[in-house]
């Protein structure tokens, strides 16, 4: 028996109660696409599934970006998508599993590289061939939200569900929170052990009704970030279990946190050994090496990891949020924070994204600053927390010109995905900036 058929025997044995399988593609903002079949059918998705190739660039709001040239232009093609291996897993709704798909090129032989995963898997192959081995953990932060919205139509904090009122403190840290939070959580924790996510347990975060979920380090990155598409999907099904709506928006609310989504880098050889320290046990050459790169490429990428208009809205020197290219020892303010450790665990944490990016992205983002390391000096790192650092494109705008015109970024990543990227996300701009706010109408229906 072969690897998927016994995958889905096993499945089958464990999880008796389901009847369905949702097979998921997740299109360029990671938004998780497919279709619904009877689990009756789950060994023929061996032989591939054809989706639409402009799956991969649809908009926010689910429609095919013709600009990006892979719909109409094309005669709206199919491609074959295969299952990834060892991602059947059971939903929150225990009639329902899930199985990721990866798309194939348009002759059915390799995966396709305008998908963002795959983009991320021949990087890791690239860094992998070199000898070096990255290890991440991820921290993924959500809002929760009462479903009601307040007497204008906006969003707002959620009733806590032990003192039944409304949540508007702001409470770092606060294990009580926690307890009030317990059902959710307890539902939450249980589900996602059921999955086999690699979390280690949620926080009360920085304003009301936030909470963050970790995942711990892990050498498969490209399953790290998987889990990261099904914890998002997880955390939506209970929320709603519960009566809860939840966001993964980066600035939700104007005057509290927004949601962020760091990454903790660290490099390690075959032999598990940090590089980011030396024999010595102090920082190694590789690792300023390695700070300066992803420094040096930060302006350039800042439209792939801030993916909309509302990505930019997070950026506050108030709020911890990174606005120069910089980095530090123990300091939350930075865009590469040096987080405490021992010489075994140093590693980097990546904190410009927010909770809505791709995590395929973010992590080839911060996989091309490990490629582009040879070509840096120990000398080229600028000394920690810099007068002079750059200051990053903080307008969505700004931001896609810098991408555009990068050359580093096109070294490292395929120039064919960022001209989707661009089209997309250029596309999606001009949408926005057509609208009439209200703000608008409030400030200018009679002062204009």
């Amino acid at each position: 028996m072969n690897g998927f058929k016994t995958e889905v025997k096993n499945f089958k044995q464990k999880w008796p109660k389901a009847k369905f399988v949702d097979l998921i593609f997740t299109d360029i903002n990671a938004t998780p696409r497919g279709k619904r079949i009877p689990i009756e059918s789950i060994e023929k998705v061996e032989k591939g599934v054809y989706l639409p190739l402009s799956t991969i660039s649809l908009s926010i709001e689910g429609n095919v970006v013709e600009e990006a040239g892979l719909g109409e232009a094309l005669g709206e093609p199919d491609h074959i998508c295969y299952p990834i291996p060892g991602t059947l897993t059971p939903t929150f709704n225990p009639e329902v599993a899930q199985i990721m798909l990866t798309m194939m090129d348009a002759k059915s032989e390799q995966p396709i590289e305008l998908s963002p995963r795959t983009m991320l898997e021949n990087l890791m192959n690239q860094i992998r061939s070199k000898g070096w081995y990255p290890v991440m953990a991820i921290e993924l932060e959500f809002y929760l939200l009462d479903k009601q919205r307040d007497t204008e139509g906006g969003i707002q904090p959620p009733l806590n569900p032990v003192h039944h009122d409304r949540e508007y403190r702001s409470d770092v840290y606060n294990v009580e929170n926690l307890d009030d939070y317990s059902e959710f959580l307890h539902d939450l924790n249980d589900a996602a052990v059921k999955q086999g996510l690699n979390t280690s347990g949620a926080l009360s975060e920085s304003a009301p009704g936030q909470f963050e979920i970790n995942f711990n380090h892990q050498q498969d990155v490209l399953n790290a970030c998987d889990q990261v598409i099904l914890a998002k999907r997880l955390i939506r099904q209970v929320a709603q279990a519960h009566d809860f709506d939840v966001t993964f928006m980066a600035k939700p609310f104007a005057d509290e946190a927004g949601n962020g989504k760091h990454m903790h880098l660290s490099v390690v050889d075959q032999a598990g050994s940090n590089l980011f320290t030396d024999a010595q046990g102090e920082a190694s050459s590789f690792y300023y090496q390695t700070l300066a790169a992803m420094l040096a490429m930060m302006p350039d990428s800042m439209a792939l990891l801030c993916p909309n208009v509302n990505a930019y809205r997070r950026f506050s020197a108030s709020m911890y949020t990174p606005t120069h290219a910089n980095w530090g020892e123990n300091h939350r303010g930075v865009a590469l924070r040096i987080p405490m450790s021992d010489a075994h665990n140093r590693r980097i944490e990546h904190r410009i994204a927010g909770a809505d990016v791709n995590p395929y992205i973010l992590a080839s983002v911060i996989l091309a600053g490990v490629l582009a390391s040879e070509h840096f000096s120990e000398q080229q790192c600028p000394p920690q927390l810099a007068d002079n650092a750059v200051e990053l494109p903080l307008r969505m705008p700004d931001a896609l010109i810098k991408l555009a015109s990068s050359e580093l970024m096109s070294m490292y990543l395929p120039q064919t995905f960022i001209s989707l990227y661009l089209a997309c996300k250029q596309r999606e701009l001009a949408d926005f900036e057509k609208a009439v706010t209200p703000l608008e109408i409030d400030w200018m229906l009679h002062s204009a």
